[in-house]
């Protein structure tokens, strides 16, 4: 007996798209991935001088030309900016965001890398992130002081960053060390007055060696024409 063909029911009848509606998803799809990649990637390049800097770090010990190849970077001789040339008149090369920001009404950039050198060798390589300072460049606000003893031996620099809330403001490398300075203000809630501190963490074989603190007293040059 012949077989007879059997409609297909409501529900197997909405599965089925138009070529127009698969196309249409597809290219959904397509602009969320995109979507998703370029969200990586600005994450990645969103500080690129950080990452600029450690590349340049990887390269310390060789001549200055050898390492920009290799860190695929210009080094420059001086900055656009005159305040940058006063500070950092000691290093012969450095390298700063075309980018800037306003600190205390002067003009930055909103990174500087500095590269030491001896005998056309790199020595040290330092980065500054001076968008840390912010407006006024006593640096991050805080709720309270930072307690710089809990940062111990057995931390990273990934885990002293998370300890202390915010990046540094320098982190500066050498052959045989690595040392981060962060920058941060808080309000005294006794005195009412505004607290400034510098806090240096150093680390040995990836681990923080020591934790040492200073604080910032910007008032005293204030009052005073000395």
């Amino acid at each position: 007996m012949p077989q007879t063909k059997t409609k297909p029911n409501q529900q197997q009848r909405k599965l089925r798209l138009s070529p127009r509606a698969a196309l249409a998803i597809f290219v959904v799809i397509i602009i969320i991935v995109a979507a998703a990649i370029i969200t990586i990637k600005v994450g990645q390049w969103k500080n690129d001088g950080a990452r600029y800097a450690r590349t340049l770090s990887e390269q310390i010990g060789v001549s200055p030309e050898t390492a920009q190849k290799y860190a695929r970077m210009t080094l420059e001789n001086s900055s656009a900016h005159a305040c940058v040339n006063m500070a950092t008149e000691n290093y012969e090369y450095m390298y700063e965001s075309k980018k800037t920001v306003q600190v205390s009404g002067v003009t930055i950039p909103q990174w500087l890398i500095l590269a030491g050198t001896s005998n056309n060798v790199i020595t040290d390589v330092t980065y500054y992130d001076y968008r840390q300072l912010k407006k006024y460049g006593n640096g991050v606000e805080t709720d309270a002081h930072v307690k710089h003893e809990g940062i111990n031996t057995s931390m990273d620099p990934t885990a002293v960053q998370k300890y202390i809330g915010f990046p540094p403001l320098c982190t500066k490398y050498t052959t045989d060390s690595l040392v981060e300075s962060y920058k941060y203000f808080y309000e005294d809630k006794n005195t009412g007055d505004t607290v400034s501190y510098t806090l240096h963490v150093t680390y040995k074989d990836g681990k923080a060696a020591s934790a040492v603190e200073e604080e910032n007293y910007f008032i005293l040059s204030v009052l005073t024409m000395d």
